[in-house]
């Protein structure tokens, strides 16, 4: 007959056991995320262009062809995810864009974590948030044809900011004066910021990365949706 603490210690070895080989059991399990353009339609829906790796040139012909060029100048660059590198993908094509010819605006929308002031390595001041709060912006010209509104600072939600009529006024202004308006939105995991932007756009330039989960994408889809602003096209950007 065993000791008592001999049975105990077989009772935890046993339990270990059970519960190392329930994680590995969970681990592969674990769903592997969006892996073909199928399931990405299945997420996000319909796009008005396939979806494509990054590659910043091409992608800015076809939105020439498919968006800009048919009289839409404004365009929201959203993400479902935190990871998903948009700041990347929205300054590589407004770069591409003005080398183009285009007069490019690019706008800094998220209020909750701003980052284009960092990839053009600008002070965040005089951006955004001081127009929508009465102040006057301060335009970086970063580029030939290449405009860049920064974020800027403010106490207020960030929700309520860009709900202001200031912020459609400001978009009408920039569609009539360029020919590719750029705005810069917070994820959705984040709240449904993006949605304004989006909805005067009339369409998102969505960025996700290889096998990205779908629930956020389809949280981002509903978003759009309700706002009425159709998913113009997805980019697999790197991880």
């Amino acid at each position: 007959m065993l000791e008592p603490h001999a049975a105990a210690g077989i009772a935890l070895a046993a339990a270990a056991a059970t519960v190392g080989g329930l994680c590995s059991y969970l681990v592969r399990r674990k769903p592997q995320g969006v892996r073909s353009e199928k399931e990405l339609v299945a997420a996000l829906g319909p796009a008005l262009m396939a979806a494509r790796p990054l590659a910043v040139e091409p992608l800015a012909e076809q939105l020439r062809t498919h968006w800009f060029g048919r009289g839409r100048p404004v365009l929201a660059v959203v993400s479902a995810e935190e990871r998903d590198a948009r700041t990347r993908v929205a300054g590589e094509l407004a770069h591409a864009f003005a080398r183009a010819g285009e007069r490019t605006l690019l706008v800094d929308a998220d209020f909750r974590h701003p980052g284009l002031h960092r990839a053009f390595a600008l002070e965040n001041r005089g951006g955004l948030a001081d127009f929508l709060e009465g102040r006057a912006p301060q335009l970086a010209h970063c580029a030939q044809n290449l405009s860049v509104l920064v974020a800027g600072r403010s106490a207020a939600d960030p929700l309520e900011l860009l709900s202001r009529a200031r912020m459609r006024e400001l978009l009408g202004a920039a569609a009539a004066r360029y020919s590719v308006v750029l705005v810069h939105t917070p994820p959705a995991v984040r709240g449904p910021d993006l949605q304004l932007p989006a909805a005067f756009a009339g369409g998102a330039l969505v960025v996700t990365r290889f096998r990205a989960p779908a629930q956020p994408l389809e949280r981002l889809r509903e978003l759009l949706s309700s706002c009425r602003a159709r998913v113009v096209g997805a980019v697999l950007s790197p991880a």
